[in-house]
């Protein structure tokens, strides 16, 4: 049993020495930064839910003395320890079917509870701004301005300032929700990551899911609509939040149209090449990711994946 706190202390501590290395400011100190889940996800996954806690409970402790406040302590704890601790616990839930079969807790419903903390982080943030000179709106614009100031001083003035000003304000537009795309994003490849390390060396607690089993339920869908049309017609404050919770919403339909892309490729002797050149035209080209949220969309609204049904040569 004392091995067992150990390794989830152990992995608490990396998790906050993960974290606090953004202070270096270097490219790679950021590498180190992103991937401060991975230990905490490696306790939820690995050692169970009490694992996870006490690596959480641990790393923000860590993270509070290290920081010298309750913030940097709080803050970690709401933005890494708290969403993985939610994550872990989901994952492993399971139960017996009626052919005495476990079945796991879907994919579908776990993205689907991380686009739920992300939305929830950003209605946070716009609802504590509220009362402030141009509320979240205003007060991003003025953190990108001031970000940006040594390049508005450095630039010539006139329409080159008010241009990059302009550039300021449009970033700004939809930054809250960009930021939490990132954070999903990040949580997502930090647990994809502890699972397969898990799975490689025999330490999982669950199997892996198959990413072409990702279905989102139906309600997400009519949400991201809702959510859309609010962006669309509804007045600045309302309008903000709306397309803001959007840009959240649509990540969910990014792992669907993945879903889609495995499911589609699950028969091909190629696939796993396949599947490396659309990962990598997304992240080097960034248009393609609109077409698989697109194709997400879609396949909710007409179930493609039906029509790709068939078995798959191996794990996704």
């Amino acid at each position: 049993m004392a091995r067992y706190w150990g390794i989830a202390a152990a992995a608490g501590f990396i998790s906050a020495a993960l974290y606090l290395s953004v202070i270096l400011g270097s490219p790679g100190a950021f590498l180190l930064a992103y991937l401060a889940p991975l230990p905490l996800f490696l306790a939820g996954l690995g050692l169970g839910l009490y694992g996870v806690i006490v690596a959480g409970a641990v790393a923000s402790l860590a993270v509070l003395i290290a920081g010298g406040s309750l913030i940097a302590g709080g803050l970690y704890f709401a933005i890494e320890a708290l969403p993985v601790a939610i994550l872990a616990q989901r994952a492993l839930l399971s139960r017996q079917t009626g052919n005495g079969d476990q079945e796991w807790y879907p994919p579908g419903l776990l993205v689907t509870w991380l686009i739920g903390m992300a939305a929830l982080l950003v209605t946070v943030f716009w609802l504590a701004f509220a009362g402030t000179e141009g509320g979240l709106s205003g007060t991003v614009e003025k953190f990108l301005t001031l970000g940006f100031s040594a390049m508005l001083e450095a630039g010539e003035p006139g329409a080159e300032a008010v241009q990059r000003q302009q550039t300021i304000g449009t970033i700004a537009a939809l930054f809250p929700g960009l930021a939490a795309a990132s954070w999903i994003v990040m949580l997502a490849v930090n647990g994809v990551l502890a699972q397969g390390l898990l799975s490689r060396f025999g330490r999982n607690l669950r199997p892996s899911p198959r990413m072409a089993d990702t279905v989102l339920p139906n309600r997400l869908l009519v949400a991201l609509m809702v959510l859309a049309v609010v962006g669309l017609v509804a007045p600045d404050g309302f309008g903000y939040i709306g397309r803001n919770l959007t840009a959240v919403l649509a990540v969910a339909y990014l792992f669907a149209g993945l879903a889609v892309v495995h499911a589609f490729m699950a028969r091909w002797t190629a696939r796993q090449v396949m599947m490396v050149a659309v990962y990598v035209m997304m992240i080097l080209f960034g248009w393609p990711v609109i077409l698989v949220i697109v194709l997400g969309v879609v396949d909710q609204l007409f179930g493609l994946r039906r029509r790709f049904a068939g078995p798959a040569q191996g794990e996704e």
